[in-house]
């Protein structure tokens, strides 16, 4: 066998050598997630409980998403208050999609071409809050914590980032979420109230001052 044949057979078996490896890791790996997908939903809920916990406590960053993920989806109220507060503390931020109140959707309706009908509704608090809202509002989270369900987000609204005056204190309670601080915003005192649904999202509502709320939705995994 000549150098060029013998070097040839060898790269061959190299490389069929690796992709078997490849393989092989690859099935483990899947193994290993199925077997923490299955712990993480054991029928008996205080065992799920216990690998949840270790799950979320761990390094590994799919089998920590996995697991919250079931988490938030389970119909038991401790288990979804632990996913529920493990989600909000795995996320740098959340993003809401948010909705023109119906009072505005309503007045902007009626008003039809009327110009100066349109051009009064457009000074209201809430139009000119909706105008700063209507793609989205996002919050920074800080200091999210498993244990106590509390953090302080800051609402980037009309930000291009966060700003100190602007910020307010979470709380996990059960699958709700509240929020109560500053927004730059007509009117800055607001607050946010989210429940989480069974598809993992939050849905809520978002108010500030006096105004008619703003309906708002997030997903969280």
């Amino acid at each position: 066998m000549t150098v060029l044949k013998s070097l040839a057979v060898w790269m061959a078996v190299f490389w069929l050598g690796l992709g078997l490896g490849f393989a092989q890791d690859a099935t483990n790996r899947a193994g290993e997630l199925k077997s923490w997908r299955e712990q993480c939903n054991d029928p008996d809920p205080d065992l799920r409980l216990a690998y949840i916990e270790k799950a979320i406590d761990g390094g590994d960053v799919s089998v920590k998403r996995i697991c919250i993920r079931l988490a938030l989806e389970s119909d038991n109220a401790d288990i979804r208050n632990l996913g529920l507060r493990a989600a909000i503390s795995s996320v740098p931020s959340v993003s809401f999609a948010v909705q023109i109140p119906g009072e505005l959707e309503a007045a902007t309706k009626a008003a039809g071409d009327d110009e100066k009908k349109l051009a009064e509704i457009a000074r209201w608090y809430v139009s000119q809050d909706f105008t700063r809202l209507r793609n989205g509002l996002v919050f920074e989270i800080d200091g999210a914590a498993v244990s106590n369900g509390e953090s302080v987000w800051y609402p980037l609204a009309g930000l291009s980032q966060r700003n100190d005056k602007y910020r307010g204190k979470t709380t996990v309670v059960g699958s709700e979420l509240n929020w109560t601080g500053r927004a730059s915003l007509a009117q800055p005192e607001c607050s946010l109230n989210a429940k989480l649904l069974s598809d993992n999202t939050l849905s809520g509502t978002f108010q500030c001052g006096v105004e008619p709320s703003f309906p708002v939705t997030a997903k969280l995994l």
